[in-house]
C-alpha cells in the first residue's frame, strides 16, 4: 500500500523514485529490474521505495498513471473550450505528442516483449493508461450528446476508434520500419481523425 502523506519532500522523493524506475525499466526491462537498482538509481534506500511503492508492479502501474494523469489534465483543459473540433484536435496533438516520444516508443516495445512472461503486466498497463484514456473520451463524447453539440451513439466504441485514427502509424515506428510521424504528418492524421469524427456524429446527420 502507498505510503500517503503531505509532505511536499515526500512528493519529491516519490517522483525521483518514479524517474529512477522509467531508466531502469529502459535500460533492462521490467523482469530484469529490481528494487534495489531502482532504489540505488534513485539514490534512496529500498525501504524509502517500498514505503512509496508496495511491489515493483505498483511502482510500474504508478509511472503510468502518471503520465495517464498528465494527459486527462491536459484533455480536461482542452474540454474547456467547448467546440468538439477544437478539443479533439488539442486532445489528439498531445496525445500523439506522447505516445510518439522516443520514451514512450521504447516503452511500449519493453511492454509488448515482457507480457508473455508476466501477464499481469498486460493487464496493469492498460487499466493505468488506455482504460482511463478511453473513459475520458467516452466521457467527453457522452457529454456532448446530451449538450447536443456532437450525436455519438456509441461512445466507448467512438473513442476507441478515434485513438485508433491517430495512432494507426505507431506500429511502424516501434518496428523500427520508419521515423516517428514528424509535425506535418501527425496533422494530417489529426485532420482525417477529426474530420471523420465530427461528419460521423453530427447532431443533424441523416437518419438523425
Amino acid at each position: 500500500m502507498n505510503a500517503v502523506t503531505d509532505n511536499p519532500g515526500a512528493a519529491g522523493k516519490r517522483e525521483t523514485i518514479l524517474e529512477a524506475a522509467r531508466t531502469v525499466f529502459l535500460e533492462v526491462g521490467f523482469g530484469a529490474a529490481s528494487m534495489d537498482a531502482i532504489a540505488s538509481a534513485a539514490r534512496v534506500s529500498k525501504q524509502t521505495v517500498y514505503n512509496h511503492f508496495g511491489s515493483k508492479e505498483e511502482l510500474f502501474a504508478a509511472m503510468i498513471r502518471d503520465t495517464c494523469d498528465s494527459m486527462t489534465g491536459a484533455f480536461a483543459e482542452a474540454a474547456k473550450v467547448g467546440n468538439p473540433e477544437a478539443t479533439l484536435r488539442t486532445i489528439a496533438r498531445h496525445f500523439m505528442r506522447v505516445i510518439y516520444s522516443e520514451e514512450k516508443l521504447a516503452m511500449h516495445r519493453i511492454l509488448m516483449a515482457e507480457v508473455p512472461r508476466f501477464p499481469e503486466l498486460g493487464r496493469i498497463y492498460y487499466q493505468s493508461g488506455p482504460e482511463i484514456i478511453r473513459k475520458f473520451l467516452a466521457d467527453y463524447f457522452t457529454e456532448q450528446t446530451s449538450r447536443g453539440t456532437l450525436k455519438v451513439d456509441n461512445p466507448r466504441i467512438t473513442a476507441e476508434q478515434f485513438i485508433g485514427m491517430v495512432t494507426g502509424c505507431r506500429i511502424r515506428a516501434e518496428l523500427g520500419v520508419e521515423s516517428p510521424p514528424g509535425e506535418e504528418l501527425q496533422e494530417r492524421y489529426i485532420d482525417n481523425a477529426v474530420t471523420m469524427i465530427i461528419r460521423a456524429c453530427r447532431p443533424d446527420r441523416a437518419g438523425s
